[in-house]
C-alpha cells in the first residue's frame, strides 16, 4: 500500500505542483541580496528536494531539512536550530518565513522572529493568532523584511 501510495503521490507532484506567482524571481532577488535561504519542512527530504528540483528553485537553498532529519517535528524547533547551528547564524538576523501556524510557533520555540504568509495553508486570523512578526500578503512582500 506504501509503495502505491508512493507512486500516487509523485504523479501528482508531477501534475500538479507550482509556483505561486513571482516566487521565483523574488528567491533569485533575495539570493542577489546574499539572504541565506533555507526549508524546514515537514515533509520528507526526498520528496521536498524533488519538488524543489521539479519547480527549479532547488538552487536558492543552502539546505533543506526535512521530517527524516529531526528527533522532534513542527512546532518544535529542532529544524530550525539546526541550521542555525550547521551554518553558524544569528537567531537575532534569522526569520522562519511560513503559511502555517505550525511554522510560526517552531521559529517562536527557536527564538527567531516569524513572517506569516496568507497565500498558503491557514487563514490571515489563524496566523495573527500566532502574534508574527511580520504578516504578509503578497510573494513580493517578502523583498520588504529585513
Amino acid at each position: 500500500m506504501l509503495t502505491i501510495f508512493r507512486r500516487q503521490y509523485q504523479i501528482a507532484e508531477q501534475t500538479s505542483l507550482t509556483l505561486f506567482p513571482q516566487m521565483k524571481s523574488v528567491l533569485q532577488q533575495l539570493m542577489y541580496n546574499q539572504k541565506h535561504l533555507f526549508v524546514v519542512s515537514s515533509k520528507h527530504s526526498t520528496p521536498l528536494k524533488r519538488n524543489l528540483v521539479q519547480l527549479h528553485i532547488a538552487e536558492y537553498f543552502q539546505a533543506v531539512v526535512g521530517s527524516d532529519q529531526v528527533t522532534h517535528f513542527k512546532p518544535a524547533p529542532d529544524g530550525v536550530l539546526q541550521v542555525l547551528n550547521q551554518y553558524s547564524l544569528s537567531k537575532d538576523d534569522s526569520i522562519m518565513i511560513g503559511d502555517a501556524i505550525f511554522d510560526l510557533q517552531m521559529g517562536q520555540a527557536a527564538n527567531i522572529h516569524t513572517c506569516g504568509v496568507t497565500w498558503g495553508a491557514h487563514s490571515v486570523n489563524e496566523l495573527n493568532k500566532q502574534h508574527p512578526d511580520y504578516l504578509l500578503n503578497t510573494v513580493s512582500d517578502l523583498l520588504t523584511i529585513h
